[in-house]
């Protein structure tokens, strides 16, 4: 499959101009030989979806017949916990899809394969990405899952934005602050505060502060990997290797948040003419982070170290972890370390407190 690396600015480019999800969605399946793909996004303010423009009447009339609620993919996947980009046979055996009536449909119009993926927020948003694949073609195989992971967080950012602003064009920056419905901020070229929505004033300057240099993170060990993603948005363009998902642990009253950094591309500019990237706040409910799939929706997570991390935050011990994955325990300390890496934390007791949504003392 192709490096998916270079959509990454479309990607960030249709969070803010959400109709050009089609193209980005098309761009996607002809670089992953599919015939086209789907995004679907939820929250408690808004339900709506975006198709390619082969897959687009396709998905319409598989709604229409009520085929979509139907569909086993979504049900199978939350029961299973599982984590990033799946293909069916992750989810079914070949028994159950032959015997299932939506597969039945599905090649009765030539598809029938998916790579898809899951996402939970805990702050209720629900995004699902879909790319089908011809019958005739066979399935997607590991290698496709890579890629697609690769960059499964851009598009996940992406899509919680687009579902905030209900897959339609903002009309200006202020109704884009404002539509967000979540805490939302507009940083400078400068990596300074540009614009703010009020939700986004209740965490100045107690959690984020705007000083000469730059804006700050009042956790430190946030903002050094809050900084590291600047550099890298700064240095790099797309910055497609940046972190761009970070916590802040729980302290007195004020519980885990996860910031959400979003590059601001192409056509987006001309709304934030000025802005360099958005800084977007998601609340943790406690004990939610424990979840495979919002885990990875919160941070920068492989579907691998998402696992290691909800393993860790269980209990569970390196060796044990390695003996359930089949993997060794050197796989095991390579992926927490990367874990680690990513949440600004440096041993499993302050990662399973800052999971958990304890205190991190």
């Amino acid at each position: 499959m192709a490096d998916l690396d270079t959509f990454a600015d479309r990607i960030y480019e249709a969070a803010v101009v959400p109709e050009l999800w089609p193209d980005v969605l098309e761009g996607i399946a002809k670089a992953s030989n599919s015939a086209g793909g789907i995004l679907f996004a939820a929250n408690p303010q808004f339900s709506g979806w975006a198709a390619s423009p082969a897959m687009k009447p396709l998905f319409a009339e598989f709604v229409e017949k009520g085929w979509a609620a139907k569909n086993p993919r979504p049900k199978r996947g939350l029961q299973l916990g599982l984590a990033g980009f799946v293909n069916d046979q992750a989810m079914f055996s070949d028994a159950e899809m032959d015997a299932d009536p939506t597969y039945a449909y599905l090649r009765s119009i030539g598809l029938g394969w998916c790579a898809g993926e899951i996402v939970e927020m805990p702050d209720g948003d629900f995004i699902i990405f879909s790319w089908e694949r011809r019958f005739k073609d066979g399935p997607f195989v590991q290698a496709d899952l890579e890629s697609l992971n690769a960059i499964a967080g851009h598009l996940n950012r992406a899509a919680m934005v687009a579902a905030r602003l209900g897959l339609e064009k903002a009309r200006a920056a202020v109704d884009t602050m404002r539509a967000l419905a979540m805490p939302a901020a507009v940083l400078s070229r400068s990596s300074r505060l540009l614009l703010a929505n009020d939700l986004f004033d209740h965490f100045v300057p107690a959690v984020v502060q705007d000083r000469q240099e730059r804006m700050v993170l009042t956790d430190s060990r946030a903002d050094k990997v809050f900084e590291r993603a600047l550099d890298c948005l700064d240095a790099g363009g797309d910055a497609t290797q940046a972190v761009h998902s970070f916590p802040i642990a729980a302290k007195d009253d004020q519980p885990p948040i996860v910031l959400h950094l979003v590059p601001i591309r192409r056509s987006a500019q001309d709304i934030f003419s000025s802005g360099s990237a958005m800084l977007i706040i998601t609340r943790v409910a406690p004990g939610s982070g424990a979840n495979a799939t919002i885990m990875q929706g919160l941070f920068d997570f492989s579907p691998a170290e998402a696992r290691v991390a909800q393993a860790i935050s269980s209990g569970l011990q390196i060796a044990q972890i390695a003996r359930n994955h089949g993997v060794s325990s050197e796989t095991v300390r390579s992926q927490l370390k990367s874990v680690f890496a990513k949440t600004g934390t440096s041993r499993q007791v302050e990662l399973v407190r800052l999971l958990t949504g304890r205190v991190l003392l």
